[in-house]
């Protein structure tokens, strides 16, 4: 009863600054760990089976990217919920939430495993893998297939973690997970020689540990709410599931934008041009974690103050978290700017590659997505928090799917591969000038 007063007065009462270092700091650390596994693995699959795997792992990142939409949308969702019912002090509630979404996000990945242990070979294919690229694409999907309830239900138990008022345990689950991965990738990659399997293997066994770990706490009947405890209710899945469609949709629109751009890129280079681009997604991947950990971390503060009716602490909170992603941004174009280059050598074994040398011509432009991409994370977090779900889906459609679309459609035409890369950063350009109108005119009316 204690820790619940303390975590209350927390929320409510403490300031600004620490709120956000208590959770936003050990979701940015997690992500960062996440940034360091994609690091390693890209790292390892590039050097140690060359350009062409890396390339067939990007194949996947879509399907991939689809079972993290799932997990997000129900997991933030019930998350959402939760933390805004437990602002009402509506624990009964907030109970049958956190039940309803793990039992209906279990349901949804057992009937994915199904679906792709018999459609695997053909939904490969239809996804842009040629018969280059194929035997490690579909390598790299059969090693994951097997681990995909799992890894949902890791993603889903951390995000109660933090709704619990538990995001330093949540941390340190992840961490732990991601450097079991990290061993893991180079034991079956290297030492093993599994191929593109060992990369998913490894990911698999290593969150599906971390999943049992945190089911310690978050299965408990000791703790304030617990997975088992509660009723399996419709309507809250159904507010669950459109609280969390935003971050779903954002993580589909990122998948769609990857597959679109690996599309136009074989048509332009073949397999060189997916390589090279993988390379840049690695980059662009650890960047968008850092917001994400930001933006995510404290998505169940700005849901409880939201729910208490704290609307001023929500408003401080918002402009905090905005001028921190702003930073990270600077911070983020000037190093690729000056190392560009070098980064994108991580992932090649020789400068001398063709896929290096589109890689490294087309960071620098690259890089300008980072001044807007931060801001727009964070508002699509915020609208989500708030339950205003239909603003964060317009924001995730425009920067992920429309302008992207449209972008890579035109832009090639004229400027080759980098009108590519332009049309990612204009995407992103053009949808923070429409998040920023989304803002004002929702907090006129709000509040």
């Amino acid at each position: 009863m204690r820790s619940n007063l303390d975590h209350k007065h927390l929320l409510e009462h403490a300031p600004v600054s620490r709120l956000f270092f208590k959770y936003a700091l050990p979701s940015v650390v997690t992500m960062l760990f996440f940034g360091l596994q994609s690091l390693v693995d890209g790292i390892v699959v590039g050097n140690h089976l060359g350009p062409d795997a890396l390339g067939g792992i990007n194949i996947i990142l879509p399907l991939f990217s689809f079972i993290m939409v799932l997990s997000l949308i129900i997991g933030i969702g019930s998350q959402s919920v939760v933390s805004m019912e437990l602002g009402r002090r509506d624990d009964p509630k907030a109970q049958d939430a956190m039940s309803t979404g793990f039992w209906a996000l279990s349901g949804f990945a057992l009937m994915l495993t199904l679906f792709l242990l018999l459609l695997a070979e053909p939904l490969t294919r239809s996804m842009g893998a040629d018969d280059r690229l194929l035997p490690y694409s579909l390598a790299y999907l059969q090693g994951l297939i097997p681990f995909i309830l799992p890894l949902a239900l890791c993603f889903y138990s951390d995000a109660m973690l933090k709704a619990l008022g538990h995001p330093k345990f949540s941390m340190l689950i992840m961490s732990l997970s991601v450097v079991i991965n990290v061993a893991l990738t180079f034991c079956f990659v290297i030492l093993l020689d599994w191929c593109t399997t060992g990369a998913s293997v490894a990911t698999g066994v290593a969150f599906s540990i971390g999943f049992l770990i945190s089911a310690s706490l978050t299965f408990s009947a000791r703790q304030r709410l617990s997975m088992l405890r509660g009723r399996f209710r419709l309507p809250l899945l159904r507010r669950a599931a459109f609280n969390g469609s935003s971050e779903g949709a954002s993580e589909m629109a990122v998948a769609i934008s990857i597959l679109i751009i690996n599309l136009t890129v074989v048509r332009l280079l073949g397999a060189d041009g997916v390589a090279a681009f993988t390379a840049i997604n690695y980059l662009n991947f650890i960047g968008i974690l850092l917001f994400l950990g930001i933006s995510d971390g404290l998505i169940p503060v700005l849901s409880y103050n939201y729910g208490a009716g704290h609307f001023e602490r929500l408003k401080r909170l918002f402009r905090f978290a905005a001028s921190v992603n702003v930073g990270i941004g600077i911070l983020l174009f000037s190093a690729l700017q000056l190392f560009g280059a070098q980064a994108i050598l991580l992932f090649f074994d020789s400068s001398e590659s063709q896929a290096f040398q589109i890689a490294a011509e087309g960071v620098g432009l690259f890089a300008f997505v980072f001044l807007f991409n931060g801001l727009n994370i964070l508002i699509i977090s915020y609208f989500t928090a708030l339950g205003r779900a239909q603003n964060s889906l317009i924001i995730a459609a425009l920067r992920g799917l429309v302008f992207v679309f449209a972008g890579v459609t035109v832009l090639p035409l004229f400027l080759g591969i980098d009108g590519v890369w332009i049309a990612i950063v204009l995407a992103e350009l053009l949808t923070l000038a429409v998040a920023l109108m989304l803002i004002v005119r929702t907090n006129k009316r709000l509040f």
